[in-house]
């Protein structure tokens, strides 16, 4: 009797461990089907969008003073960095073969000047002759051919007498323009600033105004308002707009952050790689990245900035407050039939790449919806979404979702095949990596 009931025990034990242990395999089991992914609950945020580019600070209103007249720099009365007013004088040119030119216009117009009287002198005796012969020939004691002399030379001598004065007028206009242009080999600042850049040195030549390209003496800025020239990528330039806040920061003044706000847009595309000055004129820029100029103006810059600095602007264009927001990584692209069911995506590339199918094989195409994977009961279901701004990290959905819903967030590699209604547990945090990672 006692040997009956050890051996129900036994048998009840072995019962016991053999339903266990099934159990356990099923649970095992299950759990090795089930794919470890990072998952996490859509909540509320606050977002800020930015739109970051680099550039170099410059003065808000700057002139860069060329020569106007060819020549040698015979003396340089400023350096760079010092305080200028307008009118003050900063270089001289040489003028010796100008000069030259200006006195032989002056010597010019005084020799006119004196033909010019002994042709009024003319005049007047032709005139004078001219009333003679005129009154004589009234009393009938000339001829009619010797008045008809009188008169004639009256009208040669007063033609000759204009034509006199046309040539003083010429060379009065000879000795302006040399005039003009010795007056040209004085440099003069044309507005009250600083020279930031001193680019010609005593003694260097330069190219006037009358070259399609003069030589840039120096720079002259208002130094008590600065802005930013920055170059935006195309992909960006829709999201910037005047007036929007940025914050500079200036690579020669570490840890100084700079308040500004978009002030002007340029309108033409600038291909990457090209000064700022150039258009986009020809086909080869077609398929090149290209940029647009943007200017950030500076609100209070400190004494210590200067012109030609490095600069990284960053621009708020859009903030939003409480809106609901998922790690930008959580969205993905997915095809859906026409019943709204997700295409297995590794079926799709397994179609591509399939060498004996010739590309030809049957492919079930779909439309490509934005959209992520929703976690409920340890299974996920892609679930498209409207997306709007983006911030940092996060990206705000405005349609799909609800505060709370549990969705997948990583990791990348996991998410780019994952396929809808698959099994998923959550991975733990010793095996977690970030999301690159994988």
């Amino acid at each position: 009797m006692a040997a009956s009931k050890r051996t129900r025990i036994i048998v009840g034990v072995v019962a016991v461990l053999v339903l266990g242990g099934v159990v356990a395999y099923s649970v095992t089991k299950d759990s090795f089907n089930k794919i470890p992914v990072v998952m996490e609950k859509v909540a509320r945020r606050d977002l800020v969008s930015t739109v970051s580019a680099s550039g170099e600070v410059k003065p808000k209103k700057f002139v860069n003073v060329a020569a106007d007249i060819s020549g040698r720099i015979t003396d340089l009365y400023v350096r760079e960095g010092d305080t200028v007013k307008a009118g003050q004088m900063l270089a001289r040119i040489d003028a010796t073969r100008l000069q030259a030119g200006k006195d032989q216009s002056e010597a010019g117009v005084q020799a006119a000047r004196a033909d010019l009287t002994r042709a009024e002198a003319d005049v007047e005796v032709s005139r004078l002759a001219y009333e003679r012969s005129k009154k004589m020939h009234a009393d009938k004691l000339i001829s009619d051919q010797e008045y008809d002399q009188a008169d004639a030379d009256l009208k040669m001598k007063t033609a000759a007498m204009d034509a006199q004065k046309r040539r003083i007028r010429q060379q009065e206009a000879m000795l302006a323009s040399t005039s003009d242009d010795v007056r040209k080999t004085v440099v003069v600042a044309p507005m009250a600033g600083v020279v930031t850049s001193l680019q010609k040195e005593q003694g260097e030549s330069v190219i006037g105004a009358q070259s399609f390209s003069p030589t840039i003496i120096m720079t002259v800025g208002d130094v008590s308002a600065f802005e930013v020239e920055i170059l935006v990528d195309e992909t960006d330039i829709r999201y910037v707009a005047l007036g929007q806040p940025a914050e500079v920061r200036v690579d020669a003044l570490e840890g100084v952050k700079l308040g500004g706000e978009v002030t002007e847009i340029g309108s033409s595309a600038i291909p990457r790689g090209s000064t700022a000055a150039t258009t986009v004129t020809s086909s080869s820029t077609a398929n090149q990245a290209k940029d647009f100029k943007v200017t950030v103006t500076l609100k209070n810059p400190p004494p210590s900035l200067r012109s030609g600095l490095n600069a990284t602007a960053e621009i708020t264009t859009n903030k939003k407050e409480k809106v609901l927001a998922v790690p930008i990584q959580a969205i993905v692209v997915r095809q859906l039939n026409k019943q709204g069911k997700v295409i297995d995506p590794t079926a799709l590339q397994a179609s591509d790449s399939d060498p004996s199918s010739g590309g030809n094989a049957p492919r079930e195409k779909g439309e490509e919806k934005e959209g992520v994977f929703v976690v409920h009961d340890d299974q996920v279901a892609f679930r498209p979404v409207k997306t709007g701004i983006i911030g940092e990290t996060q990206i705000e959905v405005t349609s799909g979702l609800q505060e709370g819903d549990e969705i997948v967030t990583g990791s990348y590699k996991t998410l780019r095949t994952l396929k809808d209604e698959a099994k998923v547990k959550k991975q733990e945090d010793n095996q977690k990596k970030s999301w690159w990672e994988f």
